[in-house]
């Protein structure tokens, strides 16, 4: 007994105004057919109208995929779930025309497109991620850096540092970062979203908002990545996070020499309001494994309070007495818990060392 082969989608129909349309298939049943769903059905579901429904089908190609031995059209689960998608952008202020390109673009990367991913297969962003997110990969893909910027101070205004970067930058960039040889100006695209975070991130952490506590320790923060480390935007995203509670940094960023972090510690800690040793937290982020060299810890005094960010440290290796982190929410936290606890346990000595006003009674 042979087995039918399966159907081949025909190319993609590119309506007029350039919106790619998802391929259509041959009729199916058993489970996928059970699973399909009519026009009124889906409509009701989610609270649109017939009539929205078809507009969208004849203007920008969101036509029901499935169709049944009756010659009926039906939606099928991933049609569904593509609409939904758009509707979430709608509701967020995006045009339908833009909607659509942005989830087509994510969801279905077999199909051309104005920016050419129709050669570029597994170029996808999941559905439901954030709608920011889809439209940042959408404006990243037209090399479009002025919306980019936008749609990042934008999101960033509304929300704060860690949202921002766990909801939409990370994920854009690591899309972009696994598959660029597979884009047409797939470092032009990844360059274009690193910079743009960079810079708006960075604005974040030198500007932090109104609401930002006055009272924060001032103890100094020193953020720097391990020698031949070249990835140094987390702790851009690290310092912008900070900056909300009131917490400085000084961040001095890709690759930085061992020889130059102690130097730079001796030096921040010579001129610190808060004189003592061990009184400026450090953090050092290593992203490749290759980098995560622990000796660099012995280059620094051992009151320094460390911690070892990055994806690169292998925990079992570090010194129990380091603390290790791999996501910014953690970082954050664990800075700002250091930077804490090293004012309560530095202010008695800072008092002590501290000279005593003369009395002005001896004065004459």
């Amino acid at each position: 007994m042979t087995s039918e082969p399966e159907p081949v989608a025909p190319a993609a129909h590119v309506p007029p105004d350039g919106t790619p349309t998802p391929p259509r298939t041959r009729p199916g049943r058993g489970a996928e057919a059970a699973a399909a769903l009519p026009i009124s059905i889906v409509a009701a579901q989610m609270g649109l109208s017939q009539a929205t429904l078809r507009m969208w089908q004849q203007r920008y190609g969101l036509a029901p995929t499935h169709t049944t031995r009756g010659g009926h059209r039906r939606y099928s689960p991933e049609d569904i779930e593509r609409l939904q998608a758009v509707q979430r952008l709608t509701a967020s202020g995006v045009s339908t025309g833009d909607a659509v390109r942005a989830v087509v673009a994510a969801t279905h990367p077999h199909i051309a497109t104005p920016l050419d991913i129709a050669t570029h297969p597994n170029m996808a962003l999941p559905a439901h991620a954030d709608p920011t997110a889809h439209r940042l990969y959408a404006a990243a893909l037209a090399l479009d850096g002025p919306l980019t910027s936008r749609l990042l101070r934008d999101h960033l205004a509304h929300t704060d540092p860690v949202t921002t970067w766990e909801t939409v930058i990370r994920p854009v960039l690591g899309t972009v970062g696994d598959r660029w040889d597979q884009l047409p100006h797939g470092i032009a695209v990844e360059h274009l979203l690193s910079h743009t975070s960079m810079v708006i991130l960075g604005d974040a952490a030198a500007t932090p908002p109104a609401a930002a506590p006055r009272t924060a320790p001032q103890v100094p923060v020193l953020l720097a990545c391990v020698p031949d480390e070249g990835h140094d935007l987390p702790l851009t995203a690290l310092a912008a996070a900070l900056a909300r509670t009131g917490v400085a940094t000084t961040m001095l960023g890709a690759a930085t020499p061992a020889a130059t972090l102690a130097a730079t510690l001796a030096a921040t800690l010579a001129g610190a309001a808060i004189h003592p040793r061990g009184t400026v937290v450090v953090v050092l982020y290593a992203h490749l494994a290759e980098h995560a060299d622990t000796t660099v810890f012995d280059h620094l005094p051992q009151t320094t309070p460390l911690i070892a960010a990055g994806p690169g440290w292998n925990p079992a290796q570090l010194p129990h007495t380091i603390p290790y982190v791999n996501n910014l929410a953690n970082a954050d936290a664990a800075t700002t818990t250091a930077v804490a606890t090293t004012a309560r346990t530095a202010a008695p000595r800072a008092r002590h060392h501290a000279p005593s006003d003369p009395d002005p009674r001896s004065e004459s």
